[in-house]
């Protein structure tokens, strides 16, 4: 899994069109955030049968960058852009909605982009040394 974190002061998307393997019905189909870490996420061939360490080695993260940076929320945003090696879309989508309750169960407020459709966005990164990070897992 790759990922890439950015934490923005503000971040905002719009659905805009799907894909055949989009998770139906779009939701939500925009959305503004304020103080919240944007992590653009990858799902690969590679992360197939090792999503259960993955999940772990990630939430830990997630637990630890929110504290240093002190922001509010999460935002998993699916973004195949990352890779050439993608995984199976039914499995990538089951996969960030397992992120999503393993992070919900530590506490830390967490929301979703919708999976497999091409959405707009616009986002204002904060600059301070941990405002960017870019990870595999």
């Amino acid at each position: 899994m790759r990922v890439l974190q950015l934490h923005c002061s503000e971040f905002g998307y719009e659905v805009k069109k799907e894909t055949p393997v989009a998770e139906q019905p779009a939701s939500p189909k925009e959305q503004q955030l304020v103080d919240t870490l944007v992590c653009f996420i990858c799902y690969e061939k590679s992360d197939e049968g090792r999503t259960d360490e993955i999940t772990k080695e990630f939430v830990e993260n997630i637990k630890v960058d929110v504290s240093r940076i002190g922001c509010s929320s999460v935002l998993l945003y699916p973004y195949a852009h990352l890779s050439k090696n993608l995984g199976s879309p039914r499995k990538a989508k089951g996969f960030l909605n397992n992120l999503r309750q393993n992070l919900q169960k530590e506490g830390i407020e967490v929301h979703k982009s919708p999976f497999g459709w091409y959405k707009a966005f616009n986002l204002s990164c904060i600059g301070h040394p941990l405002a960017e990070a870019y990870r595999e897992f």
